[in-house]
């Protein structure tokens, strides 16, 4: 009896003893921070003045977990020197960091492999990325693993999801994937949707289980916890090179090897990766925000003070008069802001001097930046020790690497990359390519420094495609067009109802006024605070209740207010046709669910049409890259290709000689894309013949 007691006591301080271990894979191995990451790894990249590794760590340190290996590639050594002088390093943490270095692995397969011929994690382990920001309790996810795998030795992960319906702020459009899940929350199916417009699922699926669920509205925080067989089906397979490629392979082979995956949906919490640009732009704005409380700035950091409209301000910072931050700001230690300048949106690192006058708006300023006097820059990123000399414009999309310098009066275009070291050539390239990458001073300025850097073309077809559409997008004037040497006769169609406001008509009601009104404030709030699409839609609806508003009035006006929102946003400055054509596309992107919710049929979306119409008749630079949004809406599936001839063909009947004139000038303007639908669909109907 008393063997028996020892050998129990025994088992159970063997089970206390077991350390909770995690592995961060650290590289990227992508180039999505591009040419940041030239210089710099993307898991020392500052979110909002904390290296993105760290709030990883906090995360798994928070959860209980012990023992953490960090696994490195790219940059190593930055990665290694920045835990070793980190408070992780200290006696005092509760977690024990081991960087892994190595340069040979290219992807999350190849360094799986690499930590099991080490032979370091030594049972379950948690895996995730080192861009993981999140705030969730990861301890009974553990133990609801464990206590699985207990149960059953063929449950080799349980994958973490959070609910984000498509279209959230921190959901990433190119990984967006849809499920399917027994009661048991086994994973059945998992396929990636990318560009596709159908999802096809065994019949066996639904005759083999008495419930299903099927799941399009999750977000993949990239969190999985881990048995021990997962290091040995990634050695056995070395095909497995993505987590995607591990979760396909054990799908197609769950029948034959046993294997099963279970997920997990978090039903509170916050969890998102800072996997590329916009979803850097969405969690840095996210932890300001404090959604994701407590990772804050003024917990992750104690010289933070917080103040009114989420300003966050360190304790040695010099505000000269008539400076202005106005919200969402975060300013670090030692930095100089001065006289009338205005920052919104913004966070701006250590040790940086900012000069009087400028205009800062959705701009992550890193540490030892200087901005000379009468700078604006808008939806940027300005790398350690950049210098903007004084009167410069920098344009949405921009980055400024390490160390780049742009001369005074310079206006850089959107989306211009700049790194301050020579882009390495290759072995085939001739003297001319060689020149052409020396510093632009047409770019930069005559006492800049700089390097363009292009990115890569990329290999696939449809993103190729994808990229010279945006790219050849060119904007013309009105008076730029050509004449057509022949026009359309059009015939008159009826309205299907009267109540769509007509150019020259009399004034709308006031309820009518009230709802843009309103239309026009849901939109711009749901803009600033990114406001979930279904809840916009919910809102915009109880509107039209609240003033008895028919759906074509709202179908009218929603797009009315859509088209403001750019215009809206600029102010006081005044958009220019390139300018206007980046931000509508970008906004129609975003919002295309609302979109689709309301233009569905054919006399919805000539609503849209006869708004975007009467639009352009009253804004020049709206009617300058008509043709460009009419081809965005064509491409967003928003407007039909039916639709749009129907619209071209048949003019709204009116009396008036001007709005008559209108007509024929706007679909003057669409007469290339017209031509370019009509030719499509004789294509189509000859190949069907």
């Amino acid at each position: 009896m008393s063997g028996k007691k020892s050998k129990g006591k025994s088992e159970n301080l063997l089970e206390q003893e077991e350390v909770l271990q995690a592995l961060v894979i650290a590289d990227s191995f992508n180039e999505q921070f591009a040419p940041i990451t030239r210089e710099r790894p993307r898991a020392l990249i500052p979110l909002v003045n904390t290296p993105l590794i760290d709030y990883t760590i906090e995360c798994l340190a928070t959860a209980g977990i012990q023992e953490v290996f960090v696994f490195c590639c790219a940059h190593a050594d930055q990665i290694k020197s920045h835990l070793e002088s980190s408070k992780w390093n200290a006696k005092t943490s509760p977690v024990l960091i081991t960087p892994i270095l190595s340069e040979g692995c290219h992807s999350t397969g190849d360094a799986l492999r690499e930590i099991e011929r080490k032979s370091l994690l030594r049972g379950h382990f948690v895996l995730v990325t080192g861009d993981l920001v999140c705030n969730m309790q990861l301890k009974p996810l553990i133990e609801i693993h464990k206590n699985r795998y207990q149960k059953n030795k063929s449950s080799v992960m349980t994958l973490v999801y959070k609910q984000a319906c498509p279209g959230h702020r921190t959901r990433s459009a190119v990984d967006d994937f849809l499920i399917a899940a027994d009661k048991e929350q086994r994973l059945l199916s998992y396929q990636k949707i990318k560009d596709k417009s159908r999802i096809r699922f065994p019949l066996e699926l639904f005759q083999e289980n008495s419930e299903l669920q099927v799941r399009f509205d999750l977000l993949d925080c990239h969190v999985g916890i881990c048995s021990p067989r997962v290091m040995e089906l990634f050695v056995d397979n070395f095909d497995y090179q993505t987590q995607d490629d591990f979760i396909r392979g054990v799908l197609v082979n769950e029948e034959i090897e046993g294997n099963m995956l279970h997920i997990h949906i978090l039903d509170k919490g916050y969890a998102a990766r800072s996997s590329n640009l916009p979803m850097y732009d969405a969690v840095s704005k996210d932890v300001i925000r404090r959604w994701a409380y407590p990772v804050v700035p003024d917990n992750l950091s104690d010289c933070y003070s917080y103040r009114r409209h989420n300003v966050y301000l360190s304790k040695d910072i010099t505000l000269e008069s008539g400076s202005k931050l106005e919200e969402d700001v975060v300013i670090g230690q030692g930095t100089l802001i001065g006289n009338n300048t205005i920052i919104s949106h913004s966070v701006i690192g250590n040790n940086c001097k900012i000069g009087e006058n400028v205009v800062l708006e959705n701009v992550y300023v890193w540490n030892n930046v200087t901005i000379d006097s009468n700078c604006k820059v808008k939806w940027a990123m300005l790398c350690d020790g950049v210098h903007l000399s004084s009167g410069v414009t920098v344009e949405s999309g921009s980055i400024l690497s390490f160390g780049v310098k742009i001369g005074c009066n310079v206006s850089l275009p959107a989306e211009t990359f700049l790194t301050s070291k020579p882009i390495p050539s290759s072995a085939d390239d001739d003297e001319d390519d060689e020149a052409s990458r020396g510093i632009d001073r047409n770019v930069v300025g005559e006492d800049g420094l700089g390097y363009v850097w292009t990115p890569p073309v990329p290999e696939d077809d449809e993103e190729l495609d994808l990229c010279q559409q945006v790219l050849g997008l060119t904007i013309t004037s009105p008076e730029m067009e050509e004449e057509s040497s022949s026009e359309d006769e059009s015939d008159e169609f009826e309205e299907a109802e009267e109540d769509i406001p007509q150019r020259g008509a009399t004034p709308p009601p006031n309820d009518v006024i009230l709802f843009y009104n309103e239309v026009v404030e849901t939109l711009q709030r749901a803009s600033e605070e990114n406001v979930n699409l279904e809840n916009l839609v919910l809102e915009i609806n109880s509107s039209k209740f609240a003033y008895n508003i028919s759906m074509r009035e709202l179908n009218y006006h929603v797009f009315k207010g859509i088209l403001e929102m750019p215009h809206m946003r600029a102010k006081p400055q005044v958009l220019s046709a390139q300018q206007l054509l980046l931000e509508l596309k970008k906004l129609l992107t975003k919002i295309v669910i609302l979109l689709r919710n309301y233009y569905k049929s054919g006399e919805s979306q000539l609503d849209c049409l006869t708004s975007l119409e009467d639009y352009c008749h009253k804004c020049s630079t709206t009617l300058a890259v008509f043709p460009k949004v009419l081809h965005i809406l064509y491409e967003l599936d928003v407007l039909s290709e039916e639709v749009i001839l129907r619209w071209h063909k048949n003019p709204a009947n009116t009396d008036d000689a001007e709005v008559k004139s209108q007509q024929q000038n706007i679909r003057k303007q669409a007469n290339a894309f017209v031509t370019w639908l009509e030719e499509a669909e004789e294509e189509s109907d000859s190949e069907e013949d």
